[in-house]
């Protein structure tokens, strides 16, 4: 509606230039009152000044678009704030476990002398069963479970040997041998060192690990004197100290039964316990 206003002012100032340059024409034809003149040209200007502002606030008000009042309907939207990260707990960690280890109970479990009882062993990466019987020997001091289907109990005073059921009684080649000694396991760690060198290169450890004895010394004797060659027989003696003294297992064996009585001994040497 301004717009069309505006064009009609356009108009009527066309009207009104077109009627002041007629009124100089005549002018210059027959001469008008001076008075005349000026209120006419007044009247002009005055008009012209009115359609520029007219003609600037429709252009202004043509691009220029009303805001709506927001309506108590409006939703308002809120910014929630960023959640800020929280610290890992125990239960969101995943932590590797070791695994299961036999309780104490399990490890010292009270058998009677002769008692048997099945257990599981590994050899050569496989599960075997194995039957075992309880041996509690008071005159030598120790308590040891022995593999009664591969094994036959040779007993002395001095010696309790378990020797191989595929062996000639008489001259063993594959047997474990206990005996005791009333020196300090050092002292005989020491001795058995000296005797075994002369035909070995033997290797010691001062705390070697028994489940039921707890530390030992273990000596290696697994190859011939400057290690060129390899041993028809291999030997390995535990010293297990005591209040009395010490305690003495020698594991022999063909280095050809390392994998079967070798392994075979030592899960029997994990059964010893010392008899104070």
């Amino acid at each position: 509606m301004r717009l069309c206003g505006a064009n009609k002012m356009h108009t009527r100032l066309y009207l009104l230039t077109k009627d002041a340059q007629k009124c100089i024409n005549d002018k210059e034809e027959k001469p008008l009152k001076t008075h005349t003149i000026h209120r006419t040209l007044s009247a002009v200007l005055a008009m012209i000044m009115l359609l520029m502002i007219l003609s600037g606030c429709g252009k202004n008000s043509s691009k220029r678009e009303p805001e709506e009042p927001a309506t108590t309907t409006d939703p308002v939207k809120t910014t929630e704030p960023a959640e800020t990260a929280k610290p890992a707990t125990s239960s969101d960690l995943v932590v590797p476990t070791e695994p299961a280890k036999p309780s104490e109970t399990e490890t010292m479990i009270e058998r009677q002398d002769g008692e048997r009882f099945e257990a599981v062993i590994i050899l050569e990466g496989m599960e075997e069963t194995v039957q075992y019987e309880h041996i509690r020997n008071e005159s030598l001091g120790f308590e040891i479970d022995y593999d009664y289907e591969n094994f036959d109990r040779r007993s002395e005073s001095d010696r309790e040997c378990f020797v191989s059921v595929y062996d000639d009684a008489n001259n063993p080649e594959n047997y474990l041998e206990l005996t005791r000694s009333t020196e300090d396991a050092e002292t005989v760690a020491t001795s058995i060192s000296e005797a075994l060198s002369k035909d070995y290169d033997i290797s010691r450890e001062d705390s070697f690990p028994l489940d039921r004895a707890g530390s030992c010394i273990r000596i290696d004797a697994s190859a011939d004197v400057g290690g060129l060659t390899m041993p028809d027989h291999l030997q390995m003696v535990y010293i297990i100290p005591a209040a009395d003294g010490c305690r003495i297992a020698t594991a022999h064996y063909y280095i050809v039964g390392s994998e079967g009585f070798g392994r075979r001994f030592a899960y029997m040497m994990q059964t010893f316990s010392v008899i104070d």
